[in-house]
């Protein structure tokens, strides 16, 4: 009998449990909801590798208090009044312990209780990295959400576009940085620099290049004055100078009409040439500074027996076209070039290699000879980091404008070839050479350019208002590139023609090789520009940037020349 009683109330039990609702409601869409994973911030947040990052720019003067803004959605409400937000952030200082005088880092964290946004501050002249989490509670459904940030100085000048623009007859240094989406542009970035010095020492600057090296001491935007002079500067360390000589002392008609660099720096395999106006070159290495050619030698040629036009170098020789003489000229690159800037200055180098004939036979061209012709660039089609097998080209034109190209083949193995033998009488190279019946580069030839970081070899120019591909092997030409309506495009130049690529094992230099920086004038007014290509060469319409004024409104003067600059490492939490 018990057991039958309780039976019939453990089934009374279940069934009452089972049609008993309570107070629950199971309908989602009546409950508000945070879409924390969409949260945007302001200023702007970018993707870093490790999650959202920003960027604040580095005070020089005054201390800075930078307020971040939290933009969240919510599916039933409009307004933050039913969100309490809390805000833990840390960030690791330095001091000096009392008890040894030794410094000590230590965690410096803090609680803060805002309404959708926190006040971070960062004294003058101080790297700081906040790591930021916000949580977020709703009141009406009593849940938590958490979104974490990094927000840290940025290095003035970090990663961003210089270039020389003339305005009444002075040049300037100008430059503009892409921070998010936001640009900040410049006339004068010496005197965003250096508030307090009223000198323009770009007065008479010509032409800008640029080195960057793992020793952060030796990065540097070189800078040709119309003097034969020059400097290289510090763009990370508010554009300080170094105190070494970017060119050799030897010359004041040595004005720099082309920058070149071959390699890898990475692997400290790289090769630089300056060439001048006159036809006289210097050579460099992995330093942002340059040296006289070899001179010491009987049978060295001497700066008054060339006139070079156009060169490029080898894993073994530089090589170039002389102009004045119709001949192909080399030099052997094997000089030693010290790694530390103090080195350099009390030792400078001089090369002991000599520049010699490299006594190439034409005969065989026929009327394809490149005497009579004019040497316009040189350049090696290496993708290849190490380029033991890269052949020099030369891209020449004639009096009709019709354009030709030919390639040297060093006649030993490897580019060994006869060693700097001065005595040597047979040929340094062999000589293939063809028409480019589809190139046509008008007469901005200073604007011509080659990238390695390309599977296939284009060359790219500009011509009026458009920048154009050109493929070298079929002739085929895409337009990359229009300038806004009365413009012409004045230069073109990679942020780097570095053959270094995703793959080292030194350093990422990301995609730095696929954006194209452009400057480009209307009348007595100038403008920049960046466009991003993909590994094919075509163009990716996600990236993009004009510029034509300074933050203040005021316009830019005629652009003379562009120069990417960027850190040794140039990866995603490092744009």
């Amino acid at each position: 009998m018990k057991n039958i009683i309780y039976v019939a109330m453990s089934a009374l039990l279940l069934t009452s449990c089972y049609e008993d609702k309570g107070n629950y409601d199971y309908r989602f869409d009546s409950m508000n909801q945070v879409d924390i994973s969409n949260v945007s911030y302001q200023p702007e947040a970018y993707e870093g590798m490790s999650g959202k990052v920003i960027e604040v720019q580095l005070p020089l003067t005054e201390d800075k208090v930078q307020r971040v803004e939290a933009k969240l959605s919510q599916t039933l409400s409009d307004n933050y009044d039913n969100l309490d937000f809390t805000w833990y952030t840390s960030y690791t200082a330095s001091k000096t312990d009392p008890m040894t005088g030794r410094p000590i880092v230590e965690a410096v964290k803090d609680t803060l209780h805002t309404k959708g946004y926190v006040d971070l501050e960062f004294p003058a002249n101080t790297n700081r990295d906040y790591a930021v989490i916000m949580e977020v509670k709703d009141r009406s459904t009593d849940l938590d959400y958490y979104a974490k940030l990094n927000v840290k100085t940025r290095l003035l000048f970090k990663n961003s576009l210089f270039f020389l623009h003339q305005k009444g007859g002075e040049t300037f240094l100008g430059n503009v940085e892409k921070i998010g989406t936001m640009l900040e542009s410049r006339s004068n970035a010496y005197k965003t620099a250096k508030p307090t010095i009223t000198d323009n020492p770009f007065a008479d600057a010509v032409k800008l290049g640029y080195t960057s090296t793992p020793d952060p001491e030796v990065n540097g935007l070189m800078v040709f004055r119309s003097n034969g002079r020059g400097n290289t500067y510090n763009v990370f360390k508010a554009l300080d100078t170094y105190n070494v000589p970017l060119v050799p002392a030897v010359s004041s008609s040595f004005v720099a009409s082309r920058v070149i660099s071959v390699g890898d720096i990475s692997r400290f395999a790289a090769y630089k040439c300056l060439l001048s106006r006159d036809g006289q070159f210097y050579i460099g290495k992995w330093a942002p500074f340059y040296t006289v050619p070899g001179e010491a030698a009987e049978e060295s040629l001497h700066p008054g027996d060339y006139r070079v036009t156009a060169a490029t170098a080898t894993e073994s020789y530089y090589v170039l076209w002389d102009a004045k003489n119709n001949r192909f000229i080399y030099q052997s690159n094997g000089d030693w070039f010290p790694y530390q800037l103090n080195e350099y200055a009390q030792n400078p180098p001089h090369s002991s290699q000599p520049v010699m004939d490299a006594k190439v036979d034409f005969s065989s061209l026929g009327t394809l000879s490149p005497v009579g012709k004019t040497a316009v660039y040189g350049f090696i089609a290496s993708h290849n980091e190490f380029f033991p097998d890269a052949k020099p080209q030369f891209i020449f034109k004639d009096a009709d404008n019709n354009f030709y190209l030919y390639e040297l083949t060093p006649v030993d193995a490897g580019g060994k070839s006869r060693g700097g033998d001065a005595g040597a009488s047979e040929s340094a190279f062999t000589i293939t050479g063809k028409m480019l019946p589809d190139f046509h580069p008008g007469s901005n030839l200073a604007s011509i350019t080659y990238n390695p970081w390309f599977s296939t070899n284009y060359i790219f120019y500009a011509k009026d208002d458009n920048v154009i591909r050109h493929n070298l092997s079929n002739g085929d030409e895409q337009v990359i590139y229009t300038a806004p309506e009365g413009y012409t495009v004045s230069v073109i130049k990679f942020r780097t023609e570095d053959a270094a690529s995703n793959s080292s094992e030194f350093c990422s230099f990301g995609e730095l090789g696929l954006y194209l920086s452009i400057g480009m004038n209307k009348d007595a007014n100038g403008a920049v520009a960046e466009i991003k290509l993909n590994p094919a060469a075509d163009v990716d319409e996600s990236y993009s940037v004009f510029c034509d004024k300074d933050s203040e409104g005021n316009a830019f003067g005629r652009i003379l020349d562009v120069q990417f600059a960027h850190v040794w490492s140039f990866i995603k939490d490092n744009q």
